[in-house]
């Protein structure tokens, strides 16, 4: 019995490997849509299930908002710098530095400047 339950587990611990594996390699892809690899510009994803969720080809430092379902992002091209995330409607007060490859709880960064 417990070979079968090696087995199982070998199995599903496979077959979700193959998934992962296959959703990352693709092109870019449109808000929505599963993570690509290679992507363009400055990329907001979700968690659950991992989508992206927003996109922005290039830095102008305007207060923008974070997308609703965002909780973490990635710079793949573009010159960005800096993306600090606010918690507030305005970009005003304490900013963090989201380009740093850290997740967020959703809804916690309400709006962040690109530069």
């Amino acid at each position: 019995m417990r070979k079968s339950a090696n087995r199982i587990a070998a199995g599903l611990a496979a077959a979700l490997i193959t998934t992962l594996t296959a959703t990352l390699p693709a092109s870019p892809a449109a808000a929505g849509e599963p993570v690509q690899s290679p992507d363009k510009g400055l990329v907001f994803y979700s968690s659950d299930p991992t989508e992206v969720v927003g996109r922005q080809a290039a830095p102008d430092d305007v207060c923008r908002q974070v997308p609703a379902d965002a909780t973490w992002l990635l710079v793949w091209s573009g010159g960005f710098r800096t993306v600090p995330g606010y918690r507030t409607p305005d970009c005003s007060g304490q900013a963090s530095e989201l380009n740093n490859f850290h997740s967020w709880p959703k809804g916690y960064y309400l709006t962040y400047k690109a530069s």
